[in-house]
């Protein structure tokens, strides 16, 4: 019965989309600039999702999901601002409908299906051009851009899923090329509202509750180079090894480069991202049976992606692919799982300016096969998808 509830009410929506886009654009225009204004998002997708088992068992599963967003900008004067968002997800698989106001989300960094909460209740200030100060509930991701943004580190609420940052975010154009941004977020003692998946926690020390996050980036991002970044996370004392509490300390770079060659008006980039960590928890303590041993790097953690596009390859056409690695012990990304390898495929094509069309094909496998299963677990998917926004 639900799945033909969520099937209805995508076809409504894209229904009532088309029908009042422009009255929605009229009643926004209408306000008084600077002063008030209203966003809403929806993302009706359909997924099919075939595995395969440690064990060799297969089962498919085919699911309907829908995330929609509903937020407002109240700009009390020129400099400072006030921004609210709630956001919502629906499935035809969920087993409840909540109203959720936590101070973390679950290991993978996204509240699950079935969920209403608040993402965004910030408030930002422009204390001159080029520096900017936000405190509160915000949305501080740092992907490799593209149509398939994905990122090693502080990339999330991707897809359908549902995150935040808590803390207080700066950004500074240090330079004239260089623009510098620092956050500061809190951890619950239950977790944190990023991706943080076991041995990592939150509760055996106090100075696990401050993660801190430093990004430098090039501001110039018209030219050949589309996008290069240095970005380092640092949570203390959140993980054991060898019976010692340990930093967990990540470093991650990203970098896209647009090509030259252009036959007409299309625009081909590539772009790769690499993430280190020095000292990361042992595979076995998340439950996986890989011993150090094994690792090409042991104790450290690597993780990495390559991209490449092709923007307006026709009209209002876009193409990427894409291809991963995490370590069985990266543990911070909500874009790539732990001992995974992913290859992806994406197009989208844009019906108008407001909306647009996706679809994805997508396999994952196992970077290494734990010692207690008899093979790697194999994960292919599919989705199709529409994005609006008004």
């Amino acid at each position: 019965m639900r799945i033909y509830f969520l099937r209805g009410l995508i076809v409504i929506t894209l229904i009532i989309s088309s029908q009042y886009q422009s009255l929605f654009a009229f009643h926004n225009d209408s306000l008084p600039k600077d002063t008030f204004e209203y966003h809403v998002s929806l993302r009706p997708v359909y997924y099919y999702v075939n595995t395969t088992d440690r064990d060799g068992l297969e089962h498919t599963d085919q699911i309907i999901q829908l995330r929609a967003r509903l937020g407002f900008n109240y700009h009390i004067n020129n400099n400072l601002t006030f921004r609210a968002r709630t956001a919502m997800r629906l499935s035809n698989d969920q087993e409840k409908f909540r109203f959720l106001l936590d101070d973390h989300t679950g290991e993978s960094g996204s509240y699950p299906a079935g969920s209403v909460t608040v993402d965004e209740f910030m408030l930002r200030w422009k204390v001159k051009p080029g520096l900017n100060f936000t405190a509160g509930r915000f949305q501080g991701r740092f992907p490799l851009q593209g149509l398939l943004a994905k990122g090693v580190d502080r990339y999330y609420a991707s897809d359908v899923a549902i995150s935040h940052t808590d803390g207080i975010w700066m950004e500074w154009n240090a330079t004239e090329n260089w623009r510098l941004q620092l956050i500061g977020s809190h951890n619950s003692t239950a977790g944190s509202s990023h991706a943080a998946r076991s041995p990592l926690r939150f509760d055996e020390s106090r100075a696990a509750r401050i993660s801190g996050f430093a990004n430098i980036q090039h501001r110039n991002t018209e030219g050949r180079w589309a996008q290069r970044e240095l970005g380092v996370s640092i949570t203390p004392q959140n993980f054991y090894r060898n019976e010692e509490l340990k930093n967990h300390v990540a470093v991650s770079t990203r970098w896209m480069y647009r090509s030259t060659l252009s036959i007409s008006e299309e625009e081909y980039l590539i772009g790769g991202e690499l993430g280190y960590i020095p000292v990361a928890p042992k595979p076995s303590d998340s439950g996986l049976q890989i011993s150090d041993d094994r690792l090409m790097f042991g104790s450290s953690a690597f993780s990495w992606q390559l991209a490449a596009y092709v923007n307006n390859i026709f009209e209002r056409h876009r193409l990427g692919i894409l291809y991963g690695q995490a370590d069985p012990h990266w543990l911070i990304s909500s874009s790539f799982a732990p001992n995974v390898t992913m290859s992806e495929m994406r197009y989208r094509y844009t019906f108008a300016s407001w909306i647009n069309y996706e679809f994805r094909l997508r396999l994952r496998d196992e970077l290494y096969k734990p010692a207690d299963a008899s093979q790697t677990r194999q994960i292919f998917d599919f989705y199709t998808r529409f994005n609006i926004s008004f």
